[in-house]
């Protein structure tokens, strides 16, 4: 058997690809992309939670936090940039540190999961307390441009072509899809207080609102765990990297392949059966290939590494 394991050539040859500006460009991009959402949110956030004030509207302030608890999740993404350069892998850390972006997105989760409890059991406790709902246009109007605001936002998105981050990025629709949800529950309980007097429906909207955020917590906490815990990549990322091997010349059969991500890097081991009257220079022209069909192919930051065995 020959068991080829080329560590130091799989961090050479993401060098190389780095300084074609692939990598760097796509990294660049996706950072800027979260940046940009980022600050939307807050902008959102700040800009629902003080007319809501102004407006004696806590469906508002409410919706606010949904739109804060947002750019909490879009930190994580950001950070977990930082965590997956190629700076971080080192002697101390061969991995890198990517795996702390789940660390951060668990403590995330929690807090969203706490405070949308908070909410809940206050708008279950004050379900048919009196309100006073006064400026009903101007909550009306902020609620408009929220939805205005998010769906712009989701156009953004599907207008981004980032390879090396289609998942996050679909990822983070949802959450402004949930966010136009949570705002079109404004309008609606603000129509019904407003025109009919139904200020039950304010009190609808904070349990609603509440149950879309604890909701949010618990996916980004099983998402998280399933990240520390080296969870696969699914089948069809599976397949087509394993389509990507087998289509390497020189390789017999693929035995097994296991991919995980950590933080925005996918990390791929991959056992091949090569012809073994292949000397050893053939091996390794082999095994580069194939490091390099993965990293092409992928379109992210990979480290591969190939083991060799006689067929």
């Amino acid at each position: 058997m020959t068991d080829y394991r080329p560590g130091e050539q799989t961090i050479d040859d993401l060098a190389a690809f780095e300084r074609s500006g692939g990598v760097q460009t796509r990294e660049a991009d996706f950072a800027r992309v979260c940046w940009i959402l980022f600050w939307a949110n807050m902008g959102l956030a700040l800009f629902k939670i003080g007319v809501g004030a102004f407006g004696n509207s806590r469906l508002l302030v409410i919706d606010g936090l949904n739109s804060a608890a947002n750019a909490m999740v879009v930190t994580t993404y950001i950070f977990s940039i930082q965590m997956s350069s190629q700076e971080t892998i080192s002697g101390k850390y061969p991995y890198g540190k990517g795996k702390a972006q789940y660390l951060v997105a668990i403590m995330v989760g929690f807090l969203l999961a706490v405070g949308a409890s908070l909410i809940l059991a206050l708008s279950v406790q004050t379900f048919f307390a009196p309100i006073s709902l006064e400026p009903t246009g101007v909550v009306l109007a902020a609620a408009l441009i929220s939805v205005s605001v998010n769906l712009l936002l989701l156009r953004f998105l599907k207008q981004t072509d980032l390879g090396n981050g289609k998942d996050e990025l679909k990822k983070i629709g949802q959450l402004h899809s949930l966010n136009i949800a949570a705002s079109t529950v404004v309008i609606q309980a603000v129509l019904l207080g407003g025109i009919f007097g139904w200020f039950v429906a304010e009190r609808m909207g904070g349990v609603s609102i509440s149950l879309l955020v604890l909701f949010l917590s618990i996916r980004i906490i099983r998402n998280s765990l399933d990240g520390i815990m080296d969870r696969s990549n699914g089948k069809e990322m599976d397949a087509m990297v394993f389509d990507l091997v087998n289509d390497v010349e020189g390789v017999e059969k693929v035995g097994w392949l296991k991919a995980r991500n950590i933080g925005q890097n996918l990390w791929v081991d991959v056992q091949v059966g090569l012809n073994g009257d292949n000397p050893i220079w053939r091996v390794d022209q082999i095994s580069e290939r194939i490091r390099e069909r993965i990293s092409s192919g992928t379109e992210r930051i990979t480290h591969v590494t190939v083991y060799c065995d006689p067929v």
